[in-house]
């Protein structure tokens, strides 16, 4: 669901407070709402439009410096994903294996494994697409419903790099705005026809990272770009109010449609204060650790869920956030930053 290819030492020169606040907001907005503690947060699910805008630009920021200087390579590219991504997602994935036999029931544990199968291989949104529907009933009661997110993003960084590096660079920026058009377009004829696969398939969920995109190949330093920085503050509100109230149209439509550009908008500002801002820092540290906690929240709330007959108990699903925060810490703490850090190089003997 989220970029974490940058690092996030703010000693580092491409550092930014303001990106990681974004990321903080977004897995906030998430949590709270997959554990259902703040019952007028409508839209909550919106954090993870905000996330794919965030890691669209990020990476293909990556690629595109990389292109530039002449040091890109795919498996540079692809070894720093892995590093960055598998250990803390495969731990959890072990994790929930161990627990799930003593939660799921025998039907249960058929597509549990078939959701098992598309975590490992980035195919998540496919298996959950043949499976049930995000919003459904039963839906709450799978432990790897948030991966499709996941895997949405692993898909189209499969297919960027390799767009940028066979694409003339004079094309770059009708070929993203074409994608992020057409893609758009897609997604808002068949929102309403197929919603399951609106909902969980690239091509209709493309535009939200491709917009983060446009904002490096396309916007970032250019008349427009400028102009939509000038919205920063309307932006923000934006991002901040309309999780609590949504337009009501069919998602992902018109809200995903504010919030990403929204997003784009105090990505393209920069804030200069945001650094200097100790109102940010919480933000800025969920934003640290957002990628374990997308990672372990939902299982944690799924089992719970699969163990209460009736509604889950607010008190309970109030102790799963909080112990979602503490396990986050420390995946982050000591194993995502330290292999992230290790100063290893592809080969065949390491893979």
């Amino acid at each position: 669901m989220i970029a974490r290819n940058v690092p996030l030492s703010p000693s580092h020169e491409r550092y930014r407070a303001d990106i990681q606040s974004l990321r903080g907001l977004a897995i906030l907005l998430v949590l709270l709402h997959h554990a259902k503690l703040v019952p007028w947060l409508k839209a909550g699910y919106l954090g993870v439009d905000v996330f794919f805008v965030v890691s669209g630009f990020l990476i293909t920021g990556i690629i595109q410096r990389g292109l530039l200087a002449g040091s890109f390579t795919f498996p540079g590219f692809y070894f720093r994903r892995a590093k960055r991504l598998l250990p803390a997602a495969y731990v959890t994935f072990v994790a929930t294996v161990v627990a799930a036999p003593w939660f799921l029931t025998r039907p249960e544990m058929r597509d549990f494994l078939w959701q098992l199968a598309g975590a490992i291989t980035f195919t998540g949104n496919i298996a959950l697409w043949m499976q049930t529907g995000y919003f459904e009933g039963a839906a709450h009661l799978k432990p790897l419903l948030h991966v499709w997110s996941l895997s949405i993003e692993e898909q189209y960084y499969l297919l960027l790099p390799a767009a940028l590096v066979f694409t003339p660079r004079r094309f770059w920026r009708i070929g993203v705005t074409g994608v992020t058009v057409a893609s758009l377009a897609l997604c808002l004829a068949l929102v309403s026809v197929k919603p399951g696969a609106t909902f969980y398939l690239l091509p209709t969920r493309a535009w939200e990272l491709a917009l983060g995109s446009m904002g490096v190949l396309v916007l970032q330093g250019s008349k427009a770009g400028v102009w939509l920085g000038r919205l920063f503050w309307p932006a923000l509100a934006a991002l901040v109010v309309l999780p609590f109230f949504p337009t009501g149209a069919p998602h992902p439509g018109l809200d995903a449609a504010i919030v990403c550009i929204a997003t784009l908008a105090v990505i393209l500002r920069n804030h200069p204060g945001a650094n200097q801002r100790v109102v940010l820092r919480p933000m800025v540290w969920l934003g640290d650790i957002s990628y374990s906690l997308y990672l372990v929240h939902w299982p944690l709330l799924a089992f719970a869920a699969n163990a209460w007959v009736s509604p889950v108990p607010g008190r309970v699903r109030a102790a799963m956030v909080v112990l979602a925060v503490l396990l986050a810490w420390a995946l982050h703490r000591w194993l995502e930053q330290p292999v992230r850090l290790a100063p290893w190089a592809p080969s065949r003997r390491l893979v």
